[in-house]
C-alpha cells in the first residue's frame, strides 16, 4: 500500500512575491508526516528536512507562512489529485495542510 505521506515527500517548488528577496524561488526538501486530525480531517505536516532547507525558505524574503502553505496545498493537489485545505492556524513544527474528506465522500457517492 502506498502512503499519502510517501507520495508528497521531497523537494517542493516555493515561489515568493517579495521583490527584495535574495531568490525568486527555491526547492526546499520536506519531510512529510500524517499527524493527528483537525475536525475529523487528517493533517499532513510538511517539515523542512535540514537546516539548508530552512535557509532556502529564508532566502525567499518575507514570504508569509500562509503563502507557503497555499503553495504546499497546490503541490499536494497536483501530486495526488485529491483536495486539500491550508491549515492557517497550524501551531506544530513546519507547515500543516488538511485533507478534504468531503471531496473523497462525494467521489464515493
Amino acid at each position: 500500500m502506498i502512503k499519502l505521506s510517501n507520495l508528497l515527500e521531497g523537494k517542493v517548488y516555493i515561489q515568493t512575491t517579495d521583490k527584495k528577496s535574495q531568490l525568486p524561488s527555491g526547492y526546499p526538501d520536506f519531510l512529510v508526516l500524517s499527524t493527528s486530525a483537525y475536525q475529523n480531517e487528517p493533517i499532513i505536516q510538511f517539515i523542512p528536512k535540514k537546516s539548508k532547507d530552512l535557509d532556502i525558505l529564508d532566502t525567499l524574503g518575507t514570504t508569509s507562512r500562509n503563502d507557503i502553505t497555499k503553495q504546499l496545498v497546490s503541490f499536494a493537489e497536483k501530486k495526488t489529485k485529491l483536495k486539500f485545505k491550508p491549515f492557517r492556524n497550524y501551531e506544530g513544527a513546519g507547515y500543516g495542510i488538511i485533507l478534504d474528506i468531503e471531496f473523497i465522500v462525494k467521489k464515493l457517492k
